[in-house]
């Protein structure tokens, strides 16, 4: 059976719209410079995120930013080469994607009483006195250049640790797809805690995440990526979040 060109039209037109919103012109990499700083609009929004008054969330903070400066930003303007990751006033990080996202990681708090009685039965069937943490939940959401968050991925778990090791204990890991007719796709999705080494330990979770388009049975894909979020813990009990998007 053959489409009309009506139809083929309508469809070539809702790429076109996706390929606005999602993904940096092809000159991207040209035009984007290798550099350990941030670009003059990458820091207004890190400045913007560091002194806000208002108590605003960080949603509405990088959507107020650019729609404040939608006459400078382009599908170009957070594009970066570099993968420095930049710490925010309140502990939060962010960081450019060569892409074009502006990705930020923070940690949320969380009712630590639904994973009280595990930390009991694991102290008393430890040989070893052990010390554990409170249930950390670490979330790293995806924003576009129009301000708009796409994605968020969510894991939480908490450790037990004595200074000679570290027990990892994953209990949660999701994600959410945000803005109407969202097309990411998740796939591969994989959770749960392990050991990175003797002395350290994390929780999880990973998957790869990817968008595009079927046209005649047959699927292009136009975004892949491989996406990791995690809380690794050490022996003495400190935590630290981030993320893998390659």
């Amino acid at each position: 059976m053959t489409m009309s060109k009506t139809r083929v039209g309508a469809i070539f037109a809702a790429i076109l719209l996706l390929c606005i919103a999602f993904v940096p012109s092809a000159m991207a990499e040209e035009a984007s410079k290798v550099s350990d700083k941030p670009s003059e609009l990458q820091q207004g929004l890190i400045d913007a995120l560091n002194s806000d008054t208002k108590k605003l969330s960080t949603d509405e903070i990088v959507s107020n930013y650019c729609k404040a400066n939608k006459d400078k930003i382009s599908r170009n303007s957070f594009v970066s080469d570099n993968s420095s990751v930049y710490e925010l006033n309140d502990g939060s990080k962010i960081s450019f994607t060569n892409e074009g996202y502006i990705v930020i990681g923070s940690f949320k708090e969380v009712n630590n009483t639904t994973s009280l009685n595990n930390k009991n039965e694991k102290s008393l069937n430890s040989l070893a006195s052990m010390s554990y943490t409170d249930t950390k939940t670490y979330s790293v959401s995806w924003y576009n250049y129009l301000g708009g968050k796409i994605f968020t991925v969510y894991t939480q778990g908490y450790f037990g640790y004595d200074f000679n090791s570290v027990e990892p204990h994953h209990v949660d890991s999701w994600y959410q797809k945000h803005i109407a007719f969202n097309p990411w796709q998740v796939s591969n999705w994989q959770e749960g805690g392990q050991a990175v080494s003797s002395t350290l330990g994390e929780v999880y979770c990973s998957g790869r995440y990817s968008w595009g388009f079927t046209l005649g049975g047959n699927y292009f894909s136009v975004q892949d990526k491989y996406i990791k979020v995690y809380i690794t813990c050490n022996k003495f009990g400190q935590t630290s979040g981030g993320w893998i998007d390659n």
